[in-house]
């Protein structure tokens, strides 16, 4: 992660979730697939992940997804209107994506069965 990107997605943290510190990290599966995870940051200690992404096949493209997925949520917060749907998956459907048909079938489910869970 270039410094330029670390404070982008710093910057993004504090649109999110209001300032402060937040601690960024890269999560590595034996090496194979990488995921980025962001935790506020209180100086001797650190809160539980607030966010992170999905598997990424380098950890240039987890950065790069976190980079993406953050800049889209802030842009949404700064909108000042409720999240739609749509944002909704383009924010978290990974990459391209690539997941976006397995959110919608999580969404539809939950739909069917909202209240009787």
């Amino acid at each position: 992660m270039s410094n330029d990107q670390g404070e982008r997605i710093q910057a993004n943290c504090r649109i999110i979730w209001g300032e402060g510190d937040y601690d960024l990290d890269i999560y590595a599966d034996d090496y194979e697939y990488y995921s980025c995870w962001v935790k506020r940051d209180f100086g001797l200690s650190f809160g539980p992940p607030l966010t992170g992404t999905g598997l990424c096949s380098s950890p240039e493209k987890a950065w790069n997804e976190f980079d993406r997925m953050l800049r889209e949520w802030a842009q949404s917060v700064k909108n000042g209107k409720p999240m739609t749907k749509e944002e909704q998956l383009s924010i978290f459907s990974g990459p391209n994506g690539e997941h976006r048909a397995l959110l919608e079938t999580v969404d539809a489910f939950m739909a069917a069965y909202e209240g009787k869970l």
